[in-house]
């Protein structure tokens, strides 16, 4: 007892533990769960471009856990919920020379646009998006369109199947050697435009595209389209569909041209366009939208031209997954890379 008094006296605020009142952990001070991985500092466009290349390093080792990716991360593949490390994880063997990078610190999202190849020797290309938070990535968006592979001599127009029709311009793995020098050059300043003014202009090339109408799309003199490979636009060696018409070739006219015919708006609608990255340094936009070609329309009447038959590979339902890379300087559409891929008819993109 005495040695007890002692020691009230020498500490007055100090209970020995065997007398303490319990408190059932309400006078208790809990530290914050610490978060694996999360650093405070926002990752600037060198950082997103190493997130991109080590994302891709990891892909070649097969191996998601040299990447950062989020407990939660979400991952989509040509529109498709796929876990990490399935999919394109099991057969990506290495990327071309064919490399393009988006980065938009606002936002945390980077971007990629090339060639890549699978078990070593099948061609395609990529368009990926990965939304990058505390230094983890959240989000994955990857769209691969492949080189088609068919018996040596064919088996006729209906070899690819229901679900994949041969396409007037398949994807051109030698459209994919090394970018347009445009595309990889960073604006200067005064021919820089704001995040809303780009994204502006792409909705103003669907709703043209959609009303077959060019009046108000801010296209630049001189503005070129490719996809998969194939210019789409002042190509004179495009494929002319109608023998009835030999001298009209689906991509022969300028890009105000190509909507103003509207064959192509005649066949497909275009649904839920949406900007994946936004890059204003390089003036870029990489931009997915869905066509749906619900394959009735047999003929479309071109102005000019005629009635020109529709190919009947076409003559299908079918919806188009189309990431397009545009190039915007000083508001104007300068040029616009795209991709085109086959899924099932009316499939959402698996983000909206």
């Amino acid at each position: 007892m005495l040695l007890l008094a002692v020691w009230a006296v020498i500490s007055p605020g100090v209970s020995s533990p065997a007398f303490a009142a319990p408190d059932q952990g309400t006078n208790l001070t809990r530290i914050p769960k610490p978060v694996v991985g999360s650093i405070a500092e926002p990752c600037d466009r060198a950082c997103l471009a190493e997130v991109v290349d080590n994302y891709f390093k990891a892909m070649v080792n097969r191996s998601p856990r040299r990447v950062p990716l989020a407990q939660d991360v979400k991952y989509t593949e040509n529109g498709q919920l796929v876990p990490p490390g399935e999919g394109i994880w099991k057969t990506f063997t290495g990327r071309g020379t064919y490399r393009v990078y988006l980065a938009d610190p606002e936002s945390g999202e980077a971007g990629y646009y090339g060639d890549i190849t699978e078990f070593g020797w099948l061609k395609g290309i990529i368009a990926l998006r990965l939304k990058v938070k505390d230094h983890q990535i959240t989000e994955v968006e990857a769209i691969i369109a492949r080189q088609e592979l068919r018996p040596e001599g064919g088996l006729g127009e209906n070899t690819a199947g229901v679900m994949t029709p041969i396409l007037i311009d398949e994807p051109d793995p030698s459209g994919f050697i090394s970018p347009d020098v445009a595309l990889l050059e960073p604006l200067a300043k005064d021919q820089r435009t704001s995040r809303a003014d780009m994204i502006e202009a792409t909705k103003k090339y669907f709703q043209g595209f959609a009303q077959k109408n060019a009046t108000d799309v801010p296209f630049a003199s001189g503005c070129s389209i490719s996809e998969n490979g194939i210019a789409t636009t002042n190509n004179p060696n495009s494929p002319a569909i109608d023998p009835a018409h030999p001298d009209f070739h689906v991509f022969g006219g300028n890009c105000a041209d190509e909507i103003n015919r509207g064959f192509f708006s005649s066949l497909q609608q275009v649904r839920d366009s949406f900007p994946l990255v936004v890059d204003e340094q390089q003036g870029l936009v990489l931009n997915l939208a869905l066509y749906d070609n619900e394959g009735n329309v047999k003929s479309v009447d071109v102005a000019g031209v005629g009635t020109i038959a529709v190919p009947r590979n076409l003559l299908r339902p079918i919806t188009f997954l189309k990431p397009q890379l545009f190039k915007i300087e000083a508001g104007k559409i300068r040029e616009i890379n795209g991709l085109s891929w086959p899924v099932p008819f009316g499939m959402p993109s698996g983000w909206k």
